[in-house]
């Protein structure tokens, strides 16, 4: 899984579409962008609001993933119960886990408790898996907003026709048309490729804002400059470009795989401080994902735009929010359920004393 998001973070060439099952998913998680955009860029503000979209749209999506996270908060509070039966069937095959054969009956009797409780090992991986459409989706949507978000496909048309038909009446010789090919062939297009209004839509995207400022110079429209600077008031969140890659330099960029792994860090030690399992071997494995996992969000992070990263950091916040809120909601639960236990013990002593 996080092999095939490192490679989605690399993939350079500008041109590549989608696949069919991924193209189909981002087009219809461009629709509900496109939706919050709307709301946000007519109701409460433009600038930022691309990144205010993705942060509706995080919400949006973890609003719907509620009940699965209330089954896995539930699940986590079910393990604790079980950690005595989970010890006894331990002890009674500890002198012998050398053996496969009673490493085997262990894992049959594990499981049989599992079972009898309605216990699932998987259940914490469900959110992460359901998040993994969304990650792929949102990762075109990031590399062509103008395909999927109406306001900036109208932004983009407009400055691509402008650069286009400057560079067309300058001639195939003009420093303009040799600017735009020289930054084709750097982000990957072929020499030679035809760059047309669409073709340059595309470009237009993957340029960094120095490029981007190099065109509208080149250019020496009003129009084109006005564009430029709604274009950068709307990609840009708290000052980070959200269409950008992140990468590894030494700039505002970078705070997102920070706290993309910081918040992936917090999110699994709050998942796993009260789930601690009696198992040497399950503790061990916790306690190299808990690592790992942060780790490998802060990698995957720097080769994808922006936008990508602000939706996890976004949904770890979420998810540490809603699990607070669920783990008190368990507690207080368990509390009554034990206080239950002991009142009606209580009552049967009580009972047979008379």
């Amino acid at each position: 899984m996080f092999s095939a998001l490192d490679m989605l973070a690399r993939t350079p060439d500008i041109l590549n579409d989608p696949s069919f099952i991924t193209g189909a998913i981002a087009w219809v998680l461009g629709k509900i962008v496109n939706f919050f955009f709307i709301f946000v860029y007519n109701n409460i503000t433009q600038v930022n609001s691309l990144g205010l979209s993705i942060i509706f749209l995080t919400v949006f999506a973890r609003l719907l993933m509620t009940p699965i996270a209330y089954k896995q908060q539930k699940s986590m509070f079910v393990m604790q119960k079980l950690q005595p039966e989970l010890q006894k069937i331990r002890d009674k095959y500890k002198d012998n886990l050398s053996d496969p054969e009673v490493q085997k009956k262990m894992n049959i009797e594990t499981q049989r408790v599992y079972t009898k409780h309605n216990y699932s090992p998987l259940s914490g991986c469900l959110p992460l898996l359901i998040q993994m459409p969304i990650f792929f989706g949102l990762y075109y949507i990031m590399r062509h907003p103008f395909l999927y978000i109406d306001v900036i496909n109208d932004i983009y048309t407009q400055f691509s026709t402008i650069v286009m038909e400057f560079a067309v009446k300058s001639g195939s010789d003009s420093s303009i048309m040799k600017l735009i090919t020289e930054f084709g062939i750097s982000k990957g297009l072929e020499a030679g490729t035809t760059i047309n209004v669409e073709t340059f839509a595309r470009l237009l995207n993957a340029l960094d804002p120095a490029q981007v400022q190099q065109l509208v110079h080149g250019v020496g429209s009003d129009s084109l400059s006005a564009l430029f600077e709604q274009k950068q008031a709307i990609e840009t969140f708290m000052g980070i470009s959200l269409t950008e890659t992140v990468g590894f330099a030494l700039n505002k960029k970078l705070i997102i795989p920070v706290l993309s792994a910081a918040t992936t860090w917090l999110s699994s030690w709050l998942m796993t401080r009260k789930n601690k399992s009696e198992d040497p071997q399950v503790r061990s494995q916790q306690q190299i994902m808990n690592v790992v996992m942060p780790i490998m969000m802060a990698w995957i992070t720097t080769g994808l735009p922006g936008g990508v990263g602000l939706y996890w950091v976004t949904s770890n916040i979420f998810q540490i929010c809603q699990q607070a809120v669920l783990s008190r909601h368990f507690e207080k639960k368990k509390e009554r359920e034990e206080q239950e236990e002991k009142d009606s013990k209580n009552k049967k002593n009580g009972g047979s004393k008379k």
